[in-house]
């Protein structure tokens, strides 16, 4: 006999269910959130130049909606409605440099001043509501304009979409 006391095994936790990918929002994020959303904060800092990432977000919404099956006339409407929305939501440069410019002088300040910092800081989360809203509103119409299995393919691309366990293709 040992001193050891036999363990009772650990059981091994389940894996994980695929998580539901047939949602509209989920399904068709791709089209909004990579075209919109991805510009609507972006400067023209990684990229260089404005055109540079305006010609990336058509690229990769025209590949997308090559591999789903989109349509002429669907990737028509759906280009349309990306471009539309990164024109609504992507701030101007002296709008991102103002934000900038009046969080640096709070920063400088002799005095910390916590109500102006507050009320920078809830200025600011009400434009990103106001384009959020405008993203949200794009991702509906967006998802009107694709069929349901369109958008169970769309989910499956964007699988690799972002932040992840590896690098993903996009």
């Amino acid at each position: 006999m040992t001193d050891q006391q036999e363990q009772p095994a650990v059981p091994q936790a389940a894996p994980a269910p695929r998580k539901r990918r047939g949602l509209v929002i989920g399904s068709i994020a791709a089209v909004a959130l990579l075209g919109a959303g991805a510009a609507a904060f972006a400067g023209a800092g990684h990229f260089g130049h404005r055109g540079m990432m305006r010609d990336f977000i058509e690229y990769r919404t025209d590949r997308v909606l090559t591999d789903i099956g989109a349509s002429d006339e669907q990737k028509a409407k759906l280009k349309t409605l990306v471009s539309a929305t990164i024109d609504e939501v992507r701030p101007e440069r002296s709008e991102r440099r103002a934000m900038r410019d009046e969080a640096l002088k709070l920063l400088e300040a002799p005095t910390i001043d916590r109500a102006a910092i507050e009320a920078l800081r809830v200025k600011h989360v009400a434009e990103m509501d106001a384009r959020s809203k405008v993203i949200a509103k794009a991702i509906g119409d967006a998802a009107e304009i694709l069929t349901p299995d369109q958008r169970k393919k769309l989910a499956d691309e964007l699988e690799d979409f972002g932040p992840g366990d590896g690098p993903g293709r996009w």
